[in-house]
């Protein structure tokens, strides 16, 4: 039977529609976002510049082949900091003039390290954190990505979410600034992202971090080995290897200006084993619970379309103002959600036909393993 697609739908139909519909709210009204602390939101420039009171904060930023990115993120990160933080630049064998670029800043309290060479066993990544790491000697250890962007207030607003959680992993999913038709296709994989932050204890053993941003007490960190852990130290993932070594894991979302970062601006294939990779290999950290309402809201976002206009608005205007906490997507994007739903599928499918048939991923020429 033909679908009246302009008409009222079936009543089987509709209710499977809202339940994934609701499924959806229910998933990302969970989502907490990064609290902006008081010394963000009061303390003005003179006061910062002698200050405030809070945690002393390492910043560690693991690079490889990023000196474009370094131009950006170093004076953002110089605004944000305090006289007594410090900023760790780890060089990864960069061929591009990483160190160079670095060095530029050391008389703001910034050192340049070299990566070495990697032992056996280890991630590029994960080895550079813990070289940096153990240079650092403040009280808080923030690991950012050199494609990140901070705000002024930025590291204070983590670093007082990580002095009320000592013992935690703390991570904000930075807001995704795009550019471009191809770089808005993240659009539902960031919105799924974001539908994943939570607070999980030794009790849940499956465990969210966003690793572009991500601190921890240094004490802490110590203890439970950091990155040199066993199950840390060759995992291509490791923001989420560590999270699940540490006794909790609190992760949030960044705000608009807040923290940003450009994910895939290299175009469509880059975006396409990026989120290849993160979906084969994050799914195995996803709550239970999180999973069956993401499964049931991506059901709702594919049926809605065929089922009504109706389901159809009620879906774009649910898109459009969820992706408006995690992006620059816009209303255009919005609207036309059944494209993005339709990618977002086809990635995930391919993701999990490589990781259950194949085990392995490509990403940025080197072959991943997914289990």
């Amino acid at each position: 039977m033909a679908v009246d697609w302009l008409g009222a739908p079936s009543t089987g139909s509709l209710v499977v529609f809202l339940l994934g519909w609701g499924a959806g709210w229910v998933g990302f009204l969970r989502a907490k976002s990064l609290p902006q602390s008081p010394s963000a939101e009061r303390v003005n420039d003179a006061e910062r510049t002698n200050g405030a009171a809070r945690a002393t904060v390492s910043v560690i930023v693991p690079c490889r082949n990023e000196a474009d990115n370094l131009q950006h993120l170093l004076p953002s990160l110089h605004a944000a900091l305090q006289p007594t933080d410090e900023v760790i630049i780890v060089d990864d064998d960069s061929t591009d003039g990483t160190a160079a670029i670095a060095a530029r800043f050391t008389d703001r309290n910034v050192q340049v390290l070299p990566a070495g060479s990697l032992p056996a066993g280890w991630a590029g990544k994960s080895h550079a954190c813990w070289i940096g790491a153990q240079r650092a000697s403040r009280e808080v250890l923030l690991f950012v990505d050199a494609d990140v962007r901070v705000a002024p207030g930025a590291v204070d607003d983590v670093a007082a979410l990580a002095a009320q959680n000592t013992q935690a992993v703390v991570s904000a999913m930075p807001y995704h600034r795009t550019v471009g038709v191809i770089e808005r296709l993240s659009m539902l994989f960031n919105t799924v992202s974001a539908m994943v932050a939570s607070v999980a204890t030794t009790r849940e053993p499956r465990r969210v971090a966003y690793g572009p941003f991500l601190a921890v007490h240094r004490d802490a960190y110590l203890r439970v080995g950091g990155h040199a852990h066993q199950h840390v130290r060759g995992a291509v993932v490791e923001d989420l290897a560590l999270a699940r070594v540490m006794p909790c894991a609190v992760a949030v979302l960044a705000r608009e200006r807040q923290v940003e970062y450009r994910m895939y601006p290299l175009g469509a294939r880059q975006l396409v084993e990026g989120w290849t990779k993160n979906t084969a290999i994050g799914a195995n950290s996803v709550p239970r619970w999180s999973a069956a309402l993401i499964i049931a809201w991506v059901v709702s976002l594919c049926g809605g379309p065929l089922t009504s206009v109706w389901c159809y608005v009620l879906s774009a205007v649910q898109v459009a103002v969820m992706s408006r906490r995690v992006g620059n997507f816009g209303v255009v994007s919005a609207m036309l959600y059944p494209l993005h739903a339709i990618v977002f599928v086809m990635v995930a499918m391919c993701s999990m036909a490589r990781s259950v048939l194949v085990g392995r991923v490509a990403w940025r020429g080197r072959t991943i393993a997914t289990r």
